[in-house]
């Protein structure tokens, strides 16, 4: 008897501490959140915020995404929006849709994802609406979702310049060339890009093969396995690798390189980093797709900023978009050394 109510009181005081724990560390984010809101900014500005918003993303580390987000925060501060990488600090890898949910669970003023076009999403978008928490899509548009606004490039535009791309790439009457998507197979790939592409194609040649490979949602081990795999394969491999990611254009680049297929295969890059960069002025990637990632950072916050100040905004806020190759390679290469 003495033994059960020892049991019972040891049981009583580890779930106390745990309960003690919990509280601890939600008071102590919060009290981090608040110092954020109302005391200094990461410059050591003063700064205060009238809202809340939460910025998600596939791969926080991407180079595309950290260009994005530090424009986003910037232009957020001076709107009075306290812009967070969301899930950032966690430990653990997080879906999109988990980010998202505890997102909407916080009760953040409003949500920027770049979105993946899958169901998931388009249920968590929905499921803000509901909760009167406005979402801003980036990259990848969902107009049936609920989504207050959407900003990025014309997909269809962006597919028929990869397309215009890969003529230039191709030698002789017939080529194949292979999209990486940088989706999961549950996921739905970005088809207008797809059909700018072959559409670009099919107008100039009807000897160029266009097919998509599923390469990962943003993973570096995936994404290499992938390409590895595809570029091995001496019967199958294509002429030409289109990459819609950064992620993809690093590890198209680093195959190509490693396994002599330097002049074999042709690389059309995504983004830009001092990697990809490297490759074109090395002449292994041909050229590659620069998205304005810090116009979308500022206009992801413009859109959010006038939903949440006047309950309305445009729903498309076009972004730039730029072809660098061995004509202009060096230019940005300066850019990137700040010289």
């Amino acid at each position: 008897m003495k033994r059960f109510i020892d049991n019972n009181r040891f049981m009583y005081v580890v779930m106390a501490a745990t309960v003690l724990l919990v509280l601890s560390i939600m008071l102590g984010f919060s009290m981090l959140l608040d110092q954020d809101r109302d005391g200094e900014t990461d410059g050591g500005e003063e700064g205060s915020y009238s809202y809340h918003v939460a910025m998600v993303s596939g791969d926080p580390s991407d180079v595309f995404w950290e260009s994005l987000y530090g424009e986003a925060r910037t232009a957020g501060a001076g709107a009075g929006i306290y812009v967070e990488d969301f899930g950032a600090l966690l430990n653990g890898d997080y879906t999109s849709e988990e980010l998202m949910r505890m997102a909407i669970d916080s009760r953040v003023d409003g949500i920027v994802i770049e979105a993946d076009d899958s169901e998931d999403i388009e249920e968590m978008i929905a499921q803000a609406e509901k909760e009167g928490i406005p979402v801003v899509t980036l990259m990848e548009d969902m107009p049936e979702s609920g989504r207050v606004s959407y900003v990025g490039a014309n997909d269809y535009t962006l597919g028929e310049m990869y397309g215009r791309e890969v003529l230039k790439a191709v030698e002789g009457d017939s080529a194949r060339a292979a999209v990486l998507v940088p989706v999961n197979e549950e996921e739905r790939s970005p088809s207008f890009i797809y059909t700018g592409v072959s559409e670009a194609i099919a107008r100039a040649s009807a000897d160029i093969s266009v097919s998509t490979v599923r390469t990962g949602e943003d993973r570096e081990f995936v994404s290499e396995e992938r390409v590895r795999g595809l570029l091995l394969d001496e019967e199958d491999r294509p002429d030409v690798l289109v990459c819609l990611s950064v992620v993809d254009t690093i590890s198209a680049y680093q195959c190509v390189r490693d396994y002599n297929l330097v002049g074999k295969v042709k690389i059309i890059g995504y983004y830009s980093s001092p990697e990809i960069l490297e490759g074109i002025q090395k002449g292994i990637i041909q050229s590659t797709v620069m998205v304005d990632a810090k116009e979308a950072g500022r206009l992801s916050m413009e859109a959010m900023e006038e939903y949440l100040s006047q309950r309305y905004t445009s729903e498309y806020f076009p972004v730039s978009v730029e072809l660098i190759n061995e004509e202009n390679v060096q230019d940005f290469i300066q850019e990137e050394s700040g010289e």
